[in-house]
């Protein structure tokens, strides 16, 4: 495809931006890389705010099988500067070098802000000169942990810094909640598959704080913020996608038929947990060993969480309540 294909007329002024926030483990990178196929959008994805445009550049455990140890280590290093410096960064000093290498008239980034950090930098989301938009990707949570347990798998064997800052993570939010549980099921929380999904649970206190940072932008009446988007809805449905580039950038690109097939018929998805499991979140909750399900439950409690998600649409009735099995 040309941009003559798929655009009317290159309208005047200058490029829109946009931010979709996500905490990841949401399809982020599929998203992205989607998005920059269209030739009028570019996109960086993740904290080190890399181009969208190459294939998926994350597959740990490819990177592990060829024994690409350089490449793994240099990626990770990527990724823990931008950690340190995403809550800082304004959009412009990401954007305004991309739009000096592109002519996109939509420029933005998947990942690579988080939405609790947007309120810090809320005089940074209304440029003068330029509109932009904020839509925050989510996921359901259970969905959501089973991800990020596969993840957390793989690179705690690799990444020293996140292993020590989840570990203290997991003892911050309820060392003794997690040793009752361990007690009860006669498991081992150091055990490496116990130990990543822990993890996985105590991450979510960044979902309750990132919908506490939702309401904050919207106390300050900050236009800019577009509301949320399903995972679980952009990637399957053509109308979400489509919606999701009007939010993004009202009237600035076109979304033809011929790109969302393209979209559409891309399969790749970065898959963080290889274990074979159902991906309804009630199968996937029940196929659960208990004590998995005991400190989903008690983390999705500890944090507020089941209220927030239930009001994005999303079923928790299958999740016991959290302060039974701590």
């Amino acid at each position: 495809m040309t941009p003559n294909d798929t655009a009317r007329t290159r309208p005047p002024g200058p490029p829109a931006w946009f931010i979709v926030t996500s905490h990841g483990w949401s399809a982020s990178h599929w998203l992205a890389h989607n998005l920059t196929r269209h030739p009028q959008i570019a996109c960086l994805h993740s904290s080190a705010a890399l181009p969208a445009d190459q294939p998926e550049p994350y597959d740990i455990a490819e990177l592990m099988a060829r024994q690409d140890y350089a490449r793994l280590f240099a990626l990770i290093a990527q990724f823990r500067a931008g950690y340190g410096t995403r809550a800082t960064t304004p959009p412009a000093d990401l954007y305004r070098p991309l739009e000096a290498r592109t002519d996109a008239r939509l420029i933005g980034s998947v990942h690579s802000f988080r939405l609790r950090d947007l309120p810090a930098l809320a005089p940074d989301l209304t440029p003068p000169d330029r509109g932009l938009r904020i839509v925050n990707l989510i996921r359901h949570p259970v969905n959501l942990v089973n991800s990020g347990a596969g993840q957390f798998e793989l690179t705690f064997r690799l990444d020293l810094n996140e292993l020590q800052w989840i570990t203290r993570r997991i003892v911050e939010t309820g060392l003794d909640s997690f040793e009752r549980i361990a007690a009860r099921h006669r498991i081992c929380p150091g055990d490496p598959e116990v130990l990543a999904f822990f993890g996985a649970c105590v991450t979510l206190r960044g979902l309750a704080a990132d919908f506490a940072a939702r309401d904050r932008l919207r106390e300050l009446g900050l236009s800019g913020y577009a509301g949320s988007v399903r995972q679980e809805d952009v990637t399957r449905d053509p109308a979400v996608f489509r919606d999701l580039l009007t939010r993004l950038g009202p009237g600035a690109v076109d979304c033809p038929q011929a790109y969302l097939d393209q979209v559409f018929a891309d399969p790749r998805r970065n898959v963080h947990n290889a274990r074979p499991r159902p991906t309804d979140p009630a199968a996937l909750f029940a196929d659960w060993a208990p004590w998995q399900q005991e400190a989903f439950a008690f983390c999705l409690d500890a944090f507020g969480l089941r209220a927030p998600y239930q009001a994005e649409g999303y079923a928790l009735e299958m999740v016991p309540p959290g302060k039974d099995l701590a």
